[in-house]
């Protein structure tokens, strides 16, 4: 089997490198990781940063909610004891049946008759 090069060219196309019998690789690793320490380190502060702008972002965002979702529970509340006091729901949040109709009629009236 022959194997065939290819190199990216700066068109962003792939161009056959002709005449090429074998191909070695040789993997080197820098002698001094420095420049990679500092670029982890850039991004150790970058992540960290991020994470305490939305830890930030999420606690102004209770703060501020806090007092919208309050007042809502309290109407909320309000509005049940008002229907348990007209009497539509009882102490476990169920309808109470219309007592003016009998228990076999729809709330919607009889039903329509077939002809």
């Amino acid at each position: 089997m022959t194997g065939r090069l290819y190199v990216l060219g700066d068109d962003g196309a792939w161009r056959e490198v002709p005449g090429i019998a074998s191909v070695e690789f040789d993997e080197e690793q820098p002698d001094d990781a420095e420049p990679w320490a500092a670029f982890a380190e850039q991004q150790r502060l970058t992540a960290a940063y991020v994470r305490d702008q939305h830890a930030a972002l999420i606690r102004a965002y209770m703060a501020m909610a806090r007092p919208v979702m309050e007042e809502a529970s309290r109407r909320l509340a309000a509005a049940a004891r008002a229907f348990r006091d007209a009497r539509v729901i009882d102490q476990d949040d169920n309808p109470i049946r219309r007592p003016d109709r009998p228990a076999w009629q729809s709330p919607y009236g009889p039903a329509r008759r077939r002809r």
